[in-house]
């Protein structure tokens, strides 16, 4: 029987429980968190006398280092500046791995022979973007003899728009506003090189109802930055989408300094401009109940054969309103546990830091698609010549 550690009882956190509880019927599962009360809502949430709910506080390190070893796989759903150190608590208690959190590859790579000793395989960066995206582009390059440019376009739009940003929120808003703040880490003119987020606008038509949005630069490539340097000849970015219009409202909240991050006085104390920000808007974003739909399409082009040659994925998810799943946590979830059932199934044996578009091509490409297909999230692949 497999054993499963939940780090995070957040939304992605529980709808990973739920997911797990859903799809495979002989496991034990145990969901984590720092904060009760968080565990007490997840629990309200899956419902299922199945999940076992434990404290745990990663900063209590041997403590935590005892709570997961007796675990097979470990799921990390944990804010970004949490995700390092589970991994690092992960190898160092000897358990498998799979992080929803992508950024600062370079640190994730460092760790590979020490993952390696340990025995275990951990695949960081396994949600929807970074994770699927990293896949299609991954298996488009695989496909090619040559490949010249990847783009990755994707977000998650609110089925009902709502101003002031015609934006919802499906996971943390300040997670999304710090965002803006970070240059785009591309590749262009065969050349890696940074440029401003929200950069780089243009309008993407998808079918209606959603129709057109709007596309710009956001620091999401993750670990392709890494994986298709040399593999990618000419340009390689990712792109956010959102409804028309958001990214001028963004810009004007930037330069107002309402992003940062810094303290500033005012009057008699101090005040930190986007926790301010992000108070005072997080009532007016909450996810109406009419859901949301995750848009992405990634474009992998360059030749085969002699002949130029393009593959196109695409993604349009919605929210799954009868088992209370949003559309970004149905693609973000159910990528990290298929990939934690297939590490607890045996069919992933290789031990180390595996990036996600290193290990779900070739012959791990159609079970992992597959499985997901099978729960609904369905990614249309196009080949033009």
């Amino acid at each position: 029987m497999s054993k499963y550690v939940i780090l995070g009882a957040g939304l992605m956190g529980r709808a990973i429980a739920k997911y797990l509880l859903d799809t495979e019927c002989k496991c034990e599962i145990t969901l984590t968190d720092i904060d009760e009360n968080s565990l007490i809502d997840a629990g309200d949430f899956i419902k299922s006398k199945r999940v076992k709910n434990q404290q745990i506080d990663l900063n209590d390190t041997n403590r935590a280092i005892q709570i997961l070893a007796g675990f097979d796989v470990v799921i990390s759903a944990l804010p970004h500046r949490l995700s390092l150190k589970s991994i690092k608590l992960a190898i160092q208690a000897k358990v498998s791995c799979v992080d929803l959190v992508g950024e600062a590859p370079e640190e994730r790579l460092k760790l590979n022979r020490e993952t390696i000793r340990a025995g275990i395989t951990i695949i960081p960066g396994m949600g929807v973007a970074p994770g699927l995206s990293n896949i299609c582009v991954g298996r488009g390059v695989e496909l090619l003899d040559e490949t010249f440019d990847a783009m990755i376009y994707v977000g998650g739009i609110p089925k009902q728009k709502t101003p002031p940003l015609n934006y919802q929120t499906v996971y943390a808003l300040k997670s999304v506003f710090k965002v803006y703040k970070r240059p785009a880490r591309i590749i262009q003119g065969g050349k890696e090189k940074k440029v401003p987020a929200l950069s780089g606008l243009e309008t993407i038509k998808f079918p209606k109802p959603i129709g057109n949005l709007e596309a710009f630069y956001t620091d999401g490539l993750a670990s392709l930055i890494l994986t298709m340097k040399e593999k990618v000849k000419n340009s390689l970015g990712e792109k956010t989408l959102r409804y028309p219009g958001y990214t001028g409202k963004i810009k004007f909240l930037r330069d107002c300094g309402l992003l940062e991050l810094g303290p500033v006085q005012f009057k008699s104390q101090k005040i930190v401009p986007l926790d301010f920000l992000v108070h005072l808007l997080s009532p007016k974003l909450h996810l109406q109940a009419a859901g949301d739909w995750l848009a992405m399409r990634i474009v992998v082009s360059g030749k085969k054969d002699g002949e130029k040659c393009t593959h196109i994925f695409e993604l349009i998810d919605e929210i799954d309103l009868k088992n209370h799943f949003t559309a970004m946590a149905r693609t973000t979830a159910f990528p990290a546990v298929i990939a934690a059932k297939m590490i607890t199934s045996d069919l992933i044996r290789e031990k180390g830091v595996l990036f996600p578009e290193i290990i779900f091509t070739a012959n791990f490409y159609e079970p992992f698609i597959s499985k997901l297909a099978s729960s609904g999230i369905i990614i249309k692949h196009e080949v033009t010549f």
